[in-house]
């Protein structure tokens, strides 16, 4: 295959070229007896408002769940609303035939919050970004 090349482009790929490669990956995920059906969902922590005050967003995938994103707005920060978010979604995903949940935070961040729910470290990438580190967490939801 003389013709090959690579492209390299900025941004979002082409959505004809982002399918092609799913379905490439779906396809070999089948081939090996794991079909992949990955599911979405969130919970959001706002006012009568409307407004926003914190979340967390989850992904499905297999028997796990991985914490996507999860924030709590300073102002409502140390009254339990992250651990609330994190219990509500933990219960979701047993309900949901998921046994393990997986995140991953940085240094600076929130490692003290999932030790204390129950979280234990697997993986950590030193140096990432400079002085710092990416650290790996997951927790079995059902014993």
């Amino acid at each position: 295959m003389d013709d090959l090349r690579f492209i390299t482009s900025e941004g979002d790929p082409k959505p004809e070229d982002k399918k092609v490669l799913t379905e490439g990956l779906l396809a070999h995920h089948m081939s090996k007896g794991h079909p992949r059906k990955s599911k979405v969902f969130s919970i959001f922590l706002k006012n009568q408002n409307d407004k926003v005050f914190g979340g967390i967003i989850v992904s499905l995938l297999w028997n796990g769940m991985e914490i996507q994103s999860l924030w709590v707005d300073e102002s409502v920060r140390k009254q339990g609303w992250g651990r609330k978010l994190l219990e509500a979604v933990e219960t979701e995903a047993i309900k949901r035939g998921c046994t393990i949940v997986y995140t991953n935070t940085f240094s600076w961040q929130a490692g003290d919050f999932y030790t204390k729910l129950g979280y234990a470290t697997y993986g950590k990438l030193d140096g990432f970004p400079e002085n710092n580190s990416l650290i790996y967490y997951r927790k079995n939801l059902v014993s």
